[in-house]
């Protein structure tokens, strides 16, 4: 079993992340006015995902939850994370077109369910089971909702 001061900071890491794509979306629907609502409903979902992670904490620390911090390196979380932030800096001070700005929204989600992010818990509570299930999903509709606007826009575009 990994130290719980691992396991924390793992779950902060990933907590992290989740509100670093919030930002993003925020960026993005500061932007992009005309599809304002999109991404503010976009930021609001990573929001109660950063916090539903960040609720593993009471999981860890009472033993009920155990999280392999060794699933991922912790440099390749820091990677996305600074990754994820370089993309709400520019999002932040650069035009971007709503074409970029779904397309870079989208691979950040895929990257997600491709590293398969929230198979690094572990319990055996069902509770725990279902909230990590609904977090895969959600991030999959994040996904196919990014992935639809993309097409609808390349379509208009001609």
């Amino acid at each position: 079993m990994h130290s719980e001061v691992d396991q924390l900071h793992t779950i902060g890491l990933l907590a992290a992340h989740e509100s670093a794509i919030a930002d993003l979306y925020r960026a993005y629907a500061e932007k992009l006015s005309e599809r304002r609502e999109f991404f503010d409903r976009l930021a609001a979902d990573e929001v109660t995902h950063a916090r539903q992670i960040a609720g593993f904490v009471q999981g860890v620390r009472t033993g009920s939850v155990s999280i392999d911090p060794g699933r991922f390196s912790e440099e390749t979380i820091i990677a996305s994370l600074d990754h994820v932030r370089k993309q709400v800096e520019q999002g932040r001070k650069t035009n971007v077109s709503l074409v970029d700005a779904l397309s870079i929204s989208a691979d950040i989600e895929n990257a997600m369910i491709e590293r398969r992010f929230f198979d690094v818990f572990e319990g055996d509570s069902g509770e725990l089971k279902q909230l990590l299930r609904g977090l895969a999903a959600a991030t999959e509709a994040h996904r196919a909702r990014l992935l639809q606007a993309l097409e609808k826009e390349r379509q208009a575009a001609g």
